[in-house]
């Protein structure tokens, strides 16, 4: 049995129960392989659980032509227990047999503690207080980094999030009354940037069909509405953000789904402790729904992501990206109907809330040949390294047409919800131009699978770029010292002479 139902349910194993747990399964069974991916910030442990049918994939880890590779992440989120627990609970079906077809068509990486800190203290974020659900650009926290690299070193076709939501709001529930009703939630990669292949299928097909197949097996389940604090504020989807682990994978090709099941109240009436096996039990299905969707349809997803990551596909006729990204009303449907539950009597009311869900894909930019970064190049280049983009640090000068984007005004992006982080909406004019760069300045190519990502993360006039994150704030009015390096007389080289194109993290 798992340590949680050995305990009867009656406590929440620690970090180093759930890793001797699966330690011991993997011992048990040759279709099973316990890997170390890294350590988190309070020195913990960080493993993956790989199971396959296969040898070789068990031996080398590297994508199979016949099989999809799925990493399914859980505890990003240290006080969200369940989903950690749901994937132990499939690993012993897995090792005694059950679930077969899943094993021959799919090969899975299974992260059952990505914050072993957060478990162990029982709070969010992890040693450090970093949240590192929220890192994938900045990736300041260890945590974020060796899930990066996690992502690199395994190249899933598909990647599952899992986490839990509270239905307990601070203004919602204890000013207002009102608890929230969800039991199951799904979104997927939502960026407009992401390959427009990628996403037909990820929202045309996959949402629908596992939204319908957790709802027939008697859990309601929905489209992500995000979390509801209080009457009267505006909803919408899932964060448009790369700095969320869903679009961030999205933007690299891989097909990206986020789970968020119902985190009961305290102080609820339950048969276990805060209603834990229920808990269990709805990300258990979440989860083996997901799979059994992949298995049956592993050749298509198999074929749309690596599609997207060996050639991404704007969702327009050019190879151009959206900078301005955001929610705005949705005119077709002003508003949304959403159920809440009475906390003095449990009645279930529905509540009408602005619909803030229309995606709206701002200024287009063509994607240049290359960025050319000529400020705090040596921390760029760590930067990049843990991206794992590719880019050269010049030996020589060299003589570019490029860019030069100046900056105008900056405003505050407009806030869904209180307790968003600010962003800013930057305005900004472009001269075309010669620029010379210097020994040290960086060139980073645009012709690389992580293209794409690295100029929504280059690029001042993203509402993703790295420069809306603590630490890094290079936003202000006048000229910006990252430009977009255009064909031309003039045009750039990667040869060696001009400098070591770099191509891995360390």
């Amino acid at each position: 049995m798992t340590p949680l139902k050995k305990a009867n349910y009656l406590s929440l194993p620690d970090s180093r129960d759930i890793d001797h747990y699966l330690f011991t399964l993997a011992e048990h069974s040759d279709r099973a392989r316990m890997v170390h991916i890294g350590t988190s910030a309070g020195g913990r442990p960080v493993h993956a659980l790989l199971m396959s049918s296969s040898p070789a994939f068990m031996r080398h880890y590297r994508p199979e032509p016949g099989k999809a590779t799925v990493l399914v992440l859980a505890a990003q989120h240290g006080n969200e227990p369940a989903g950690a627990e749901a994937v132990q609970q499939l690993a012993q079906e897995l090792t005694l047999g059950r679930h077969e077809a899943l094993l021959k068509r799919l090969n899975l990486v299974l992260v059952a503690m990505a914050n072993p800190d957060g478990r162990d203290l029982s709070r969010r974020h992890n040693a450090n207080d970093e949240n590192t659900n929220i890192d994938y650009v900045a990736l300041n926290a260890g945590e974020t980094r060796l899930l990066v690299n996690t992502l690199q070193r395994f190249d899933p076709d598909l990647v599952y999030d899992a986490h839990e939501s509270g239905i307990w709001k601070r203004v919602l529930t204890r000013e207002q009354g009102w608890l929230t009703d969800v039991e199951v939630q799904f979104e997927v990669g939502n960026n407009p940037n992401i390959d427009a292949r990628l996403q037909d299928y990820t929202a045309g097909f996959l949402l629908p069909a596992l939204i319908s197949k957790v709802s027939e097996a008697g859990v309601r389940a929905e489209a992500y509405r995000g979390e509801i604090t209080q009457l009267g504020q505006r909803v919408a989807r899932g964060g448009l953000g790369i700095t969320n682990l869903r679009n961030y994978a999205a933007m690299q090709g891989r097909v990206s789904v986020l789970v968020e099941s119902r985190l009961d109240n305290k102080s609820g009436s339950y048969a276990t402790p805060r209603n834990i096996a229920e808990r269990v039990r709805k990300q258990h299905l979440a989860l083996l729904s997901l799979l059994q969707l992949a298995a049956t349809d592993s050749r298509r997803l198999m074929a749309v992501s690596r599609q997207a990551r060996a050639q991404w596909q704007s969702a327009g006729a050019d190879r151009s990206l959206s900078m301005d990204v955001h929610f705005a009303r949705n005119h077709a449907e002003p508003e949304v109907r959403l159920p809440l539950v009475r906390l003095s009597s449990g009645e279930r009311r529905y509540h009408e809330f602005v619909n803030y869900n229309a995606i709206v894909a701002g200024e287009q930019v063509l994607l240049p040949p290359a960025y050319a970064i000529t400020r705090e190049r040596e921390r760029m280049a760590r930067w990049l390294e843990r991206h794992h983009i590719r880019f050269m640090t010049l030996r020589a000068p060299q003589d570019v047409r490029a860019e030069r984007i100046l900056i105008e005004a900056l405003q505050p992006q407009p806030r869904i919800k209180p307790g968003v982080r600010e962003k800013w909406r930057v305005q900004a004019r472009t001269e075309a131009g010669e620029l010379r760069l210097g020994p040290g300045d960086i060139l980073v190519p645009m012709d690389q699978p992580l293209g794409p990502l690295a100029a929504m993360m280059l690029d001042p006039r993203s509402a993703n770029a790295l420069y809306q994150e603590a630490g890094w704030r290079w936003l202000k009015p006048g000229p910006f010292p990252v430009f977009p390096v255009n064909p031309g007389k003039a045009r750039y080289s990667t040869s060696q002479d001009s400098g070591d194109l770099v191509t891995a993290a360390p």
